[in-house]
């Protein structure tokens, strides 16, 4: 039960740093065109996640899946290094 709980939290502020960061990012005249974008590549990434990672693990197995998974995480990583830092800064 703690296991879950700890999950929920994790989930809960990760989800709220993703809708803080995409209106962030998004310009002034288009939040709601950036936010609309983002939950619909959210939704589509969890459709082709669920497929896929099902087929993975039929295929090649879980430890297959967590390489895949592992990779996934780290061009995330990359990508992120990428993104403006004003959003660090205090004033902003």
């Amino acid at each position: 039960m703690r296991n879950l709980a700890a999950f929920g939290v994790l989930f809960a502020i990760n989800s709220s740093l993703h809708s803080y960061l995409i209106v962030s990012y998004a310009s002034a005249d288009g939040v709601s065109l950036d936010v609309g974008f983002y939950y619909m590549a959210n939704a589509l990434g969890r459709l082709i996640g669920t497929i896929l990672s099902g087929w993975f693990f039929q295929v090649a197995g879980l430890e297959a899946c967590l390489w895949i998974s592992a990779a996934f995480v780290g061009a995330a990583a990359l990508i992120s290094i990428g993104l403006p830092r004003h959003l660090l800064r205090s004033d902003h």
